[in-house]
């Protein structure tokens, strides 16, 4: 669910973010909560608790915010924020170019989530833990203080891995190790979540037992994740975009109708195809922007009043890193990126099917061994 943009940057709520709120006010409003020492009537504690929960969810999108921020001043596109059921995640649209750019990066949300906790927390000690103002603040405190600590260790996919990632990338000059080895600590760290989460359901009944294992688990995930992203990285090293370029389907002209374009992007069973003039790539229609169609029927309107048009399209030039196609394929969600020359021709897509098919197809040593070994 989209709820609106700062800083130029789209925020979306996701559906599992509802559960985490409202299990997050259930406790605030509970009688193990910080209300209940605090002498007012049962509305008010729902009020607060409410209250207190969507500002420790505006204090995570800050968290994200900072993150988003720094990259727009490094020259990277966001993509959005979502917030989810295990906090909120910046969707960047490629990579920092330096080390000491993607350590600043990393930084900013812990940062933001400390300095509110200290700003919180004096405020709180002005006002008094017996104020109701006074209890929201302190709490506050404390959650971004969790935040920022928990977000410091150093394992994928939290902020503290990508700054041993970082640390890793200056130290040896290879990026890719520096993911691996985060990946590697990342898997190691969620296994020990995973495990202290079924010891507290064994011990302690479920509750945050079962909450830490489900952690542990989507960290697991990730951080395998971000290993496999890494070997496919190193696989691809030495080898150009152009490489992994499958040919479209087909081209449209660009005075080709509407019609005609929906008609052979079915038939093809393609989800996009480039339009040019002459040989220059002049934009992209997708599936996806015949739902947007509107005013004459689509027998009288020319397929460039639908598409993206070039500028509004992320491409790649044919002699870029493979690796770079696929990072911006896995950070856009793009299902294809053009290829397209310093002339606007177009060469072809990076697609994910055809980097799969791509490696399945080399029989070099280099990338066999990049692949099956860590």
């Amino acid at each position: 669910m989209r709820i609106g943009q700062i800083f130029g940057v789209t925020i979306i709520v996701d559906v599992s973010w509802l559960f985490i709120f409202a299990l997050v006010s259930w406790a605030l409003g509970s009688s193990a909560g910080p209300f209940h020492a605090i002498d007012v009537t049962p509305g008010v504690r729902v009020a607060l608790a409410i209250g207190t929960a969507l500002l420790f969810f505006a204090s995570v999108l800050l968290h994200e915010l900072a993150h988003s921020l720094v990259a727009k001043s490094q020259g990277i596109p966001v993509k959005e924020i979502r917030l989810f059921i295990f906090g909120g995640a910046s969707s960047l649209t490629a990579e920092p170019k330096t080390p000491l750019a993607a350590a600043w990066l990393a930084f900013a949300g812990p940062l933001t989530s400390l300095v509110l906790a200290v700003i919180c927390g004096f405020a709180a000690m002005g006002l008094g833990t017996a104020a109701p103002l006074g209890v929201v603040l302190a709490y506050l405190a404390t959650a971004n203080a969790i935040v920022g600590v928990f977000n410091l260790v150093p394992a994928f996919p939290m902020d503290g891995g990508r700054i041993l990632q970082a640390i890793v990338w200056a130290i040896s000059h290879d990026r890719m190790r520096g993911t691996r080895i985060a990946g590697r600590v990342g898997v190691v760290f969620a296994w020990l979540m995973i495990a202290y989460g079924i010891v507290s359901v064994w011990f302690q009944g479920f509750g945050t037992g079962l909450w830490f294992t489900f952690i542990g688990w989507f960290l697991l995930l990730s951080a395998q994740g971000e290993e496999r992203q890494a070997k496919l990285q190193v696989a691809l090293r030495g080898h150009s975009a152009l490489q992994l370029a499958v040919p479209a389907a087909a081209t449209l002209a660009a005075d080709t109708h509407a019609d005609t374009a929906l008609k052979l992007m079915l038939s093809k069973g393609v989800r996009a195809l480039p339009v040019v003039l002459g040989d220059r790539f002049v934009g992209l229609v997708t599936l996806g922007d015949f739902t947007h169609a509107d005013g004459p029927s689509l027998e009288e309107t020319y397929v460039t009043a639908l598409m993206k048009r070039d500028h509004d399209v992320t491409a790649i030039a044919p002699s870029a890193d493979a690796s770079e196609a696929l990072a911006i394929l896995g950070k856009t969600g793009f299902h294809q990126l053009p290829v397209v020359d310093l002339d606007g021709m177009f060469l072809g897509f990076v697609t994910r099917e055809g980097v799969i098919d791509w490696l399945a197809h080399q029989r070099e040593p280099q990338v066999q061994a990049a692949l099956n070994h860590p």
